[in-house]
C-alpha cells in the first residue's frame, strides 16, 4: 500500500474517533465521558422520576438523573444527579418536579436562592420541598374533577352567548386591532432601549413613591379638595374656555409686539433678583405679617363709622443739631447724608432708609447719630375716646346730676 493511501486512512480514521467522541458528549452530555458532577437528591414522591430524567438549571439543560433508589423503610426515595462537570450551583438551591412540555415530559429543575458562591460539590445533597413536587396522578383528577363540578354549565352557556354576541360583526374591527398590535409590537422592539431606559427610571420614581407614602393620604385629600372646587365652579370654567380663544390670541399679539421689551424686562429682572434675593427673610416676615395686618385694618370701620383706639401719648424722639437759618433764606446748601436716627426703644423711626436691609445697609454712610429727648414711654398710656364713648360718658354724667 503506498504511503498517501496509509495518511488518507489514518486521518480517516482519527477524523471518525473524534467525531465519535463528540457525537456521544453532544447527546448524551459531558458527563457521559466521565468527571461529571454527582449531587444527590431526596424526594419524599418521586413517581415521573427515573434514570435519564432531564435535570435543568434555571430551564437549562445542565444533566440526567442517573438512578432513583428507595430509602430504607420507604419514607421517600434518593435521586443521583449527574451533572456537566463545569455546572456551578449556588449552595442553599432548591429542586423543583416541573412539566417542561405540553405532552407531560417531567424535568427536575434547579432553582437558586443567590447568584454568589459557595457552589455544591462532588456528594452534595440537593433539597427537594414536598411541596415543589408534582401531585399525584389520582389527587390531580380529584382537583379537575371538583374544578369541572364547580362550573355551572347555565353559566358558561350565557358566558358563550355573551361573547358570541359581542363579537358579532366585529371581524374586521379584530382585524384592525390585530394589524395595529403588531406596528405597536414593531415600533416597540425599534424602541427597546428607550423603553428600558424609561422602565429603570420608573423603578426609581416608584422606590421615590414608596419612601413617600406616608403624604399620599394629605395629597388625596388635597386633590379631592381641588376637584370639589373644580366641580363647583363649572359655570364660570365653562365660560373661562368659550373665551380663552380669543384671550389665548390677544395675548399671543401682545407677546408679539413686545418681543423685545419682554426680552429686555427679563434682562433688567436678573438685577432685581440680585436686589431680592438678600432681602428674602425680609419679604417672607412681610408675606406673613401684610394679610393679619389688612385683617386688623378692616376690623377698624365697622359700618360707615371707625371704631378704634388712639393712643395720646408722645414717647422720646430724635433731633438733629442743625444751624437754623432765618426766614427766607433760600440759598443752596448741601445737605447733611451723615445724620440718622440711632435704633432704640419706643424710637419711631419711619422711611426707606431705616428699613431692616442685609448687612446693615440701611445704615451705609451715617455716621452722625441724633440725640433722643422727650419722656419716656408711658406704662399707662392715655387713649382718646371715640365719639361713642365720649357721649356713653356725657349721658352717664347727665343721669348722675338728675339722680
Amino acid at each position: 500500500m503506498k504511503r498517501p493511501v496509509l495518511v488518507q486512512v489514518s486521518l480517516f480514521v482519527v477524523l471518525g474517533l473524534l467525531a465519535t467522541a463528540f457525537g456521544v458528549r453532544y447527546v448524551l452530555g459531558p458527563q457521559s465521558i466521565g468527571g461529571g458532577l454527582e449531587v444527590r437528591a431526596h424526594l419524599v414522591d418521586a413517581r415521573g422520576i427515573g434514570p435519564g430524567t432531564t435535570v435543568t438549571y434555571r430551564g437549562v439543560a445542565v444533566g440526567e438523573i442517573d438512578s432513583v433508589t428507595i430509602d430504607d423503610g420507604g419514607r421517600g426515595s434518593t435521586a443521583v444527579l449527574t451533572l456537566d462537570p463545569d455546572t456551578r450551583i449556588p449552595v442553599g438551591s432548591t429542586g423543583r418536579v416541573a412539566t417542561a412540555t405540553a405532552i407531560g415530559i417531567i424535568t427536575l429543575d434547579i432553582e437558586p436562592q443567590t447568584a454568589e458562591g459557595p457552589y455544591l460539590t462532588d456528594g452534595d445533597t440537593l433539597e427537594v420541598p414536598a411541596d415543589a413536587q408534582g401531585l399525584r396522578l389520582d389527587q390531580m383528577l380529584v382537583r379537575m374533577s371538583a374544578l369541572v363540578e364547580s362550573i355551572d354549565p347555565g353559566s358558561v352557556a350565557t358566558l358563550g352567548e355573551t361573547w358570541g354576541t359581542a363579537l358579532a360583526g366585529t371581524g374586521p374591527d379584530l382585524q384592525a386591532l390585530l394589524e395595529n398590535a403588531d406596528a405597536l409590537s414593531t415600533m416597540a422592539s425599534e424602541r427597546a432601549p428607550t423603553l428600558a431606559a424609561l422602565l429603570e427610571q420608573g423603578v426609581d420614581l416608584v422606590n421615590t413613591l414608596a419612601e413617600n407614602s406616608g403624604t399620599f393620604p394629605g395629597a388625596m385629600r388635597a386633590v379631592r379638595d381641588v376637584s370639589d372646587q373644580l366641580a363647583g365652579s363649572r359655570d364660570a370654567l365653562v365660560y373661562l374656555l368659550d373665551r380663552s380663544p380669543e384671550a389665548l390670541a390677544k395675548t399671543e399679539r401682545l407677546f408679539a409686539d413686545t418681543r423685545d421689551d419682554y426680552g429686555l424686562l427679563l434682562t433688567n429682572l436678573v438685577t432685581v433678583g440680585d436686589v431680592l434675593a438678600p432681602r428674602t427673610p425680609a419679604l417672607a416676615a412681610g408675606l406673613d405679617s401684610i394679610p393679619a395686618a389688612l385683617g386688623d385694618l378692616t376690623s377698624v370701620v365697622e359700618g360707615d363709622r371707625g371704631d378704634f383706639s388712639l393712643v395720646a401719648t408722645q414717647g422720646p424722639v430724635c433731633y438733629y443739631d442743625t444751624q437754623r437759618r432765618t426766614v427766607g433764606d433760600e440759598s443752596p446748601r448741601t445737605p447733611n447724608l451723615s445724620l440718622y436716627c440711632p435704633p432704640g426703644e419706643d424710637l419711631a423711626q419711619r422711611g426707606a432708609r431705616v428699613a431692616p436691609r442685609p448687612d446693615d445697609l440701611g445704615l451705609q454712610h451715617q455716621t452722625t447719630p441724633a440725640m433722643v429727648t422727650g419722656p419716656d414711654m408711658a406704662e399707662d398710656p392715655l387713649l382718646v375716646p371715640t365719639g361713642v364713648e365720649v357721649l356713653q360718658y356725657w349721658q352717664k354724667l347727665l343721669e348722675g346730676l338728675g339722680n
